[in-house]
C-alpha cells in the first residue's frame, strides 16, 4: 500500500473499520498504529482532563467497534461464553455510538437465536431473561430501550415466546420513559406478521373495516350510499362484540399472568398520566381490549371513559368503540347505563351535527 493511501487510511477511521472486517491480516500494522495513537491520547487527556478531544473520542470509538468484533468472532469460535459475553454487550448498550449498539444488538439476538435453533435452552434463557429484567430498570434509558427491543424482537421471532417474556415486558409500561413505554404499548396493541399479511389480504378482498366505514360517515358528507354502508358497520360491529376474543388474537395478551391486576394498574396510571394525548389513547385502548379479551371487572375505567365523550373530543369515535368493546354481558348493567346516558346528554342536541349523531346511532345498536 503506497505511503499516500496509508494516510488517507488512517484520517478515515470508518474505512480502516471495514477493511480490517473483509481481510483482518492486511491490516494489522494499521490496526497496531490505531491503537499506539490511542494510548498516546489518553496519556494526554489524563494530563488535561478538562480539555474535548475530538480525535480521542473518535479513537475510542474505533476501538470499541473492533475489540466487540473481536470477541463475537471469538464467541462464534466458543471460545468463550454466551452469559459472560452477552451480560457485558447490554452493560455497553449504555455507550452513546449507534453503530456500535446496533452492531451488539444484532448480535444479541442472533446469538440468542442459534443457542435456540435445535431446542430451547431453558437453563440459558432463564439467565438471561432474569438478567433482562434488570436492564429494563437501567439508569441509562438507551440501555432500557435496547433491552427492551431485544426480548420484543425475540418474541416476534418465536424464540423468546413464553409467558416469562410477555410478563417481563408488562413492567415496561409502566416505565416513566415515553419511547420505552410506547414500544411496549405498542408490542401488546400490535400484531404478528402473520396476521397482519392475513389482515391485508382480507382487506383487498372485503375492502374497508367496519371501522373505517364508521370513522367516513362520522367525518364525510351524508348520502345514502354511505347510510347503507353505515348499516353494514352495524353488522360488522354486532358480530365484532360476539367475537371479541378471535378480534384481538393476538397471544401475548393471553399469557399475562394477572390481567386483572395489570389492567387496575394501567387505569390508575392513565388516571394521572401527563403523557400526550396519542399515548393516553394507546393505554386505553390496551385497558379496553384486556377488559374484553378477558372479561374483567373494571368498573371505574367506564366512568373514566366519560369525561372524553364530547362533541369536540379527538377520536372522538374510536372512544365510542372503547366503550362498547369493553362492555362485555358479565358487567353488570348498572355499571356502563352512564355511558349511553353520558352520551345522550352531550350529544342529542339541536346544535349538534348529523355527523355526530351517526356516533349516537352507533354506541346505541353496539350496547343494545
Amino acid at each position: 500500500m503506497s505511503s499516500r493511501n496509508n494516510n488517507k487510511l488512517l484520517s478515515n477511521l470508518p474505512q480502516l473499520q471495514n477493511l480490517i472486517k473483509r481481510d483482518l491480516p492486511a491490516y494489522v500494522e494499521e490496526f497496531l498504529q490505531q491503537y499506539n495513537d490511542y494510548q498516546s491520547n489518553v496519556e494526554i487527556f489524563k494530563l488535561q482532563p478538562n480539555k474535548p478531544s475530538k480525535e480521542l473520542a473518535e479513537l475510542v470509538m474505533f476501538m470499541a467497534q473492533m475489540f466487540c468484533k473481536a470477541l463475537i468472532l471469538l464467541r462464534n469460535k466458543n471460545l468463550i461464553s454466551l452469559s459472560s459475553l452477552l451480560e457485558l454487550f447490554f452493560e455497553l448498550l449504555r455507550c452513546h455510538d449507534k453503530l456500535l449498539r446496533k452492531t451488539l444488538y444484532t448480535h444479541i439476538v442472533t446469538d440468542i437465536k442459534n443457542i435456540n435453533a435445535k431446542h430451547k435452552n431453558n437453563k440459558m434463557n432463564i439467565v438471561l431473561q432474569n438478567f433482562m429484567y434488570t436492564m429494563l430498570r437501567d439508569s441509562s434509558a438507551t440501555a432500557a430501550k435496547m433491552s427492551l427491543d431485544v426480548m420484543i424482537e425475540l418474541y416476534r421471532r418465536n424464540i423468546w415466546n413464553d409467558a416469562k417474556t410477555v410478563n417481563v415486558i408488562t413492567t415496561a409500561c409502566f416505565s416513566k420513559v415515553t419511547k420505552i413505554l410506547v414500544a411496549a404499548l405498542t408490542f401488546f396493541l400490535g400484531k404478528d406478521e402473520d396476521e397482519k399479511k392475513d389482515s391485508d389480504s382480507a382487506s383487498e378482498d372485503e375492502g374497508p373495516t367496519g371501522r373505517d366505514l364508521l370513522v367516513q360517515y362520522a367525518t364525510g358528507k351524508k348520502s345514502s350510499k354511505i347510510k347503507k354502508n353505515l348499516e353494514k358497520v352495524m353488522k360488522v360491529l354486532k358480530k365484532q362484540k360476539k367475537k371479541k376474543p378471535e378480534v384481538f388474537n393476538f397471544s401475548a395478551i393471553h399469557l399475562i399472568h394477572d390481567p386483572q391486576d395489570f389492567a387496575e394498574k394501567l387505569l390508575k396510571q392513565l388516571e394521572n398520566s401527563k403523557e400526550r394525548f396519542e399515548v393516553k389513547m394507546m393505554l386505553m385502548n390496551l385497558i379496553f381490549r384486556l377488559v374484553g379479551i378477558h372479561e374483567l371487572f373494571l368498573f371505574n375505567f367506564y366512568p373514566f371513559l366519560q369525561r372524553f365523550l364530547q362533541s369536540h373530543q379527538r377520536e372522538v369515535t374510536k372512544i365510542f368503540l372503547f366503550g362498547a368493546q369493553a362492555s362485555h354481558y358479565l358487567v353488570p348493567s348498572e355499571v356502563i347505563q352512564s355511558l349511553p346516558m353520558t352520551v345522550a346528554n352531550n350529544f342529542v342536541t339541536d346544535k349538534n351535527s348529523g355527523e355526530v349523531m351517526a356516533g349516537i346511532n352507533a354506541i346505541k345498536e353496539i350496547t343494545a
